[in-house]
């Protein structure tokens, strides 16, 4: 007999999207906040969830959560933001050296039609789509650009020795940029993790705070409401 198959698994579930989940974790933790103010300051519910066990210290532990969520959170939206930041960043620089190798490239084709020329300039082939191999390439084309018997006639045809300085420059800071977009992910993916962390921590102990307000409030819905159960 064939195995069932269990159709109730996380991964037959329909994956909510980064926004919406971010948009969930932050719509809980404002719940869970208001929810610890009116338990902490009521006059009427405070009493009852004190004869339950929750005294000053346990209502310290879940507002200490609460806040450990929320300082997760923002961190985390801080570090996507500075992220993106990043990215576009990079994604501009990426191009604009593309751009500006590709300009290179047709002009120094056309200033040396010899294949012995055109490498040593590095203008055989195709431009690589990856962007480290991409910057190698046109590194060397510029470096080589600068040494005779071609940088006469480059400078001659509007690439003086100064300007393929600029645009090696272009490509190390490109570099730079680069790795801090791969530091950048990678605190995002921390503070990810962080903040998962601290929102599962909260969630475990509203559950349990709440399902005591329940069935300690179960016959004062006026309280109920107050508490938004």
């Amino acid at each position: 007999m064939p195995e069932e198959t269990n159709t109730n698994t996380d991964a037959s579930k329909p994956k909510r999207s980064r926004s919406a989940q971010d948009k969930m974790i932050e719509a809980y933790i404002a719940d869970a906040k208001k929810f610890l103010k009116v338990a902490t300051e009521d006059e009427e519910i405070r009493p009852i969830l004190e004869a339950h066990g929750y005294d000053q210290a346990e209502f310290d532990e879940g507002l200490a959560l609460a806040d450990a969520a929320d300082s997760a959170y923002q961190g985390r939206a801080a570090g996507m933001g500075k992220q993106k930041l990043t990215g576009e960043a990079l994604l501009a620089a990426i191009q604009k050296a593309r751009e500006d190798y590709a300009a290179f490239r047709e002009i120094a084709r056309a200033a040396f039609p010899d294949e012995a020329d055109r490498i040593t300039l590095g203008l055989k082939g195709e431009v690589p789509d990856d962007t480290e191999r991409f910057i190698t390439v046109a590194e060397a084309s510029y470096a080589a650009a600068r040494k005779d018997p071609q940088a006469t006639k480059m400078s001659k045809r509007g690439y003086p020795a100064t300007r393929l300085a600029t645009l090696q420059q272009d490509l190390d800071d490109l570099t730079a940029e680069s790795g801090e977009q791969d530091q950048a992910q990678g605190e995002a993916i921390d503070d990810t993790a962080i903040r998962n962390a601290a929102y599962k921590a909260l969630k475990t102990y509203m559950k349990e705070l709440k399902g005591i307000a329940r069935g300690a409030l179960r016959k004062k819905p006026g309280l109920q409401a107050k508490l938004g159960l």
